[in-house]
């Protein structure tokens, strides 16, 4: 890999979850090839959204727009529209960043420039339970939304 670096934009669509997006942002900040820019576009948050984006400027280069139309094209369109880099990245708000994850994103493109998109593996949260666990889970989910109609059992 030659030693060329190209500039990242990550961009995250967002609506009411601020909590979730606090966890991804700061999964960002301990990337071994760090973002060039973040930017963070708000669907509509009533909730603590943009106080916690404000919280992360000082760690993180972060933009964040609001956008009233709600939908997540809306939201991504939007970021794209602002995003200066090289390389748009993806994350959604409730996902935590490997630590490569970013390094691994650029390095296709500086190897191919004939390269467009690239894409990952994504790992449920629950990636460090046994099969019996996960499954257990799915079920107990099934079963408490099957409640209101006991047809669906």
């Amino acid at each position: 890999m030659k030693d060329e670096k190209l500039k990242i934009s990550v961009i995250i669509a967002t609506r009411n979850r601020c909590l979730l997006l606090k966890k991804t942002l700061e999964s960002l900040t301990r990337q071994s090839r760090p973002p060039d820019e973040v930017i963070v576009v708000d669907n509509g948050s009533t909730d603590n959204t943009k106080k916690i984006c404000e919280s992360m400027k000082d760690v993180l280069p972060l933009l964040y727009i609001f956008e009233e139309r709600k939908g997540i094209s809306f939201a991504r369109n939007a970021g794209i529209k602002k995003a200066t880099g090289d390389i748009v990245c993806f994350i959604d708000d409730d996902c935590i960043a490997d630590e490569k994850w970013l390094e691994y994103m650029e390095e296709p493109f500086i190897r191919d420039p004939d390269i467009a998109c690239v894409g990952g593996n994504l790992l449920h949260i629950d990636a460090d339970k046994s099969l019996i666990e996960k499954l257990y889970s799915i079920k107990m989910r099934k079963r408490r939304s099957s409640l209101a109609n006991p047809h669906t059992l």
